[in-house]
């Protein structure tokens, strides 16, 4: 079967927050080995707002 996405109207959780907040959960879910999937999804949001977590980190 094949299946497509749609996507929902309503913004993401992840989306409604500020940049800082976005990356202070990036932070957090690196340093706590949050799951691989999890990280992914942050880092897509940041990619979106054109933010790196990693020079965030590296601070």
């Amino acid at each position: 079967m094949d299946y497509y996405f749609h996507p929902s109207p309503r913004p993401s959780s992840l989306e409604l927050l500020s940049d800082e907040q976005l990356l202070n959960i990036y932070e957090l879910a690196v340093e706590a080995n949050a799951s691989p999937d999890f990280i992914e999804i942050i880092q897509t949001v940041l990619t979106g707002r054109k933010l790196n977590g990693t020079d965030h980190l590296d601070a």
